[in-house]
Parts: C-alpha cells; sequence; structure tokens
C-alpha cells in the first residue's frame, strides 16, 4: 500500500484541491503535501480523508496500487 499514492489519485479522481481538503480536515496545506509523499498512514487517518473524499477506505487504499497512475 502506498498511502501518499492512494490521495494523490484520489484528489485527481474526485478533483479535490490539497488547499480545499485541508480546510475540511481542520489541518494546513503543508500537512496535505506531507501526507501525499508518505508511504503509509494510521488506519484513523485513512478513513478521515477517505471519508471527505467520498470514498471507502478500501477503495482508497486499493489506488495506491493502481499502476494506471504514476
Amino acid at each position: 500500500m502506498d498511502f501518499g499514492k492512494a490521495l494523490r489519485v484520489a484528489q485527481l479522481i474526485t478533483g479535490v484541491r490539497s488547499a480545499q481538503l485541508a480546510e475540511q480536515l481542520g489541518v494546513s496545506r503543508q500537512q496535505i503535501h506531507k501526507w501525499r509523499y508518505k508511504p503509509d498512514a494510521r488506519l484513523s487517518l485513512v478513513v478521515k480523508i477517505s471519508k471527505e473524499l467520498n470514498m471507502e477506505p478500501l477503495s482508497f487504499l486499493e489506488l495506491g496500487n493502481d499502476d494506471r497512475y504514476k
């Protein structure tokens, strides 16, 4: 699982920008940037982010293994 890649792909698919996601989650844009390149994450963070992106957590994580996206 590549959490950062999953986040990048999910943002691409949903059209949610980092600034918008940061506001929804109550964190800084810099924190979103850090997460975008983090290889793994706690389950609670995965659940929180996938909820904000209107995705199921497992579907979100599977994006990190999708070879169609780099």
